[in-house]
């Protein structure tokens, strides 16, 4: 049930009424979590109702390690230590076996063995990577006695299961989200017609330019043998925009969803490309993922505060970590080390406080760190798009070899002048939270907006036909 198809919307509508009818009915918050969970687990199964039982085993581990570490005399270690091989092991066998058992017997062919036996071929459950690093989170933090553990099980496996969040995140920790659902909540009218804005700004970005943007990529990937070099470079550029409004349109779509509800889902994107360092790209792209290793993996490792050597490592480690998060294959551990080694580069020789983000560097000179940080950007996810080494390698190479050939360009121009003019419009609208955030609009004008993009997906919209990038994660 994709974010953009027509099954979505009837089934967010019926979980309104649902949801809002329990709330009626009750004065507390107990049916309300138990409706929401009841949907949350219910919109699991129709992907595949022996997932839930997966979802339901995770979440018991988060629940129960966080009772017995306040509770046990057992030693807390060994009850942390236990979580955490518990859902590293379900993630690594769903996400990882495949991978290491392949590239094992490629191995051993190498040298005249067969250990085909060794390849074990599972289907990855959808939103794995999602709730199991959310109940890492909550496990830790309580280890950590960062966070009181709740006593509450249907409020954590409502914070788990959330529907919205389900299949591409964001990563709300479970200590932002445990909170709210612990209070009653009521319908919030204004936030809920925001909502419904976010909603149709990251349908938006999803049906009428991230999959406009991908048949010409698509194409271009499966003629990388027919084209010259610039071709390459304009669908290289193409893809930054299409993963960006991809992945950022899926977020707009959970958090516009989450706010239907009264809930809140943590913010994952904040116009990254506008960028002047890679280390705030990274403040800004898959904010909870980069927040989330952060606090749990480049800290523990001992982050920036040991010496130089060591600190190299720690970030060559930790993107390591976040290339291998997104899948098995070695295009994204190239990926991944690649931003690690921007990250490490810029340590080095560069200065300053990321948070200004090169404000004090003068306009022009953060006009070209913005496009140095973007072309590295670029650079990166050829190797995150290409389904093998060899062909991001083939990619690059016959751009280099080519450069430049009689290849008709001009199909290529109505969706660059689209990704500028996005550019353009999310640079007017980069202080506020998404780009329909447009109240100070008369309102004649804001209902002319809003049919207007309504027409446009009805008319130039892939309505469900193509799943986000993101949900194979």
């Amino acid at each position: 049930m994709l974010f953009t198809s027509y099954k979505y919307a009837l089934f967010a509508g019926i979980a309104f009424c649902v949801y809002y009818l329990a709330t009626r009915l009750s004065r507390g918050r107990s049916v309300q979590n138990l409706a929401l969970l009841g949907l949350s687990y219910l919109f699991y199964a129709f992907w595949d109702w022996r997932w839930c039982l997966l979802l339901l085993g995770v979440t018991a581990t988060g629940f129960m390690a966080g009772i017995l570490l306040t509770r046990s005399r057992v030693n807390r270690r060994w009850i942390l230590v236990l979580a955490l091989l518990t859902n590293l092991g379900a993630l690594g066998a769903f996400k990882y076996f495949g991978f290491f058992a392949g590239s094992f017997a490629s191995l051993m062919r190498g040298f005249g063995l067969h250990a085909d036996w060794a390849t074990l071929n599972l289907v990855l459950p959808v939103g794995l990577s999602y709730y199991v690093f959310q109940n890492l989170s909550y496990v830790i933090d309580v280890y950590r006695r960062d966070t009181i553990p709740t006593t509450g099980a249907v409020e954590y496996a409502t914070a788990l299961s959330f529907f919205p969040q389900l299949l591409a995140g964001p990563i709300t920790r479970p200590r932002d989200l445990l909170p709210q659902l612990l209070e009653r909540r009521t319908f919030d009218d204004d936030r809920a017609r925001d909502g419904l804005r976010q909603i149709l700004w990251g349908l938006t970005k999803k049906m009428l330019v991230a999959d406009s943007i991908g048949s010409q990529v698509n194409h271009v990937w499966a003629n990388v043998g027919q084209v010259d070099g610039l071709t390459l470079a304009i669908s290289a550029v193409l893809y930054s925009f299409q993963i960006y409004c991809d992945f950022s349109g899926y977020a707009d779509i959970a958090i516009g969803t989450a706010k239907i509800f009264n809930l809140r889902l943590s913010g994952n994107f904040d116009y990254p490309y506008f960028s002047t360092s890679v280390r705030s790209f990274w403040r800004r792209w898959h904010i909870t993922l980069a927040g989330w290793m952060r606090d749990y993996l480049y800290i523990p490792l001992g982050g920036s505060r040991t010496g130089a050597f060591r600190g190299v490592l720690n970030l060559l480690i930790t993107f390591l970590v976040v290339g291998l998060w997104h899948g098995a294959n070695w295009t994204f551990v190239v990926w991944g080390l690649l931003h690690g080694s921007f990250l490490a580069i810029e340590r080095i020789f560069r200065r300053g406080d990321p948070k200004t983000d090169g404000k004090e560097r003068g306009a022009w000179m953060s006009i070209l760190d913005a496009a140095i940080v973007f072309a590295l950007v670029t650079f990166a996810w050829v190797f995150f798009r290409a389904p093998s080494l060899e062909a991001a390698i083939a990619y690059l190479g016959r751009g280099l070899r080519v450069p430049f050939d009689a290849v008709e360009h001009a199909r290529y121009v109505p969706v660059l002048a689209l990704s500028a003019g996005l550019l353009v419009y999310e640079r007017f609208m980069r202080r506020r939270e998404h780009g329909l955030s447009i109240s100070g609009l008369p309102p004649a004008a804001r209902w002319a907006v809003y049919l207007a993009i309504c027409m446009a997906l009805l008319l130039f919209g892939h309505l469900g036909g193509r799943e986000g990038i993101y949900v194979q994660f």
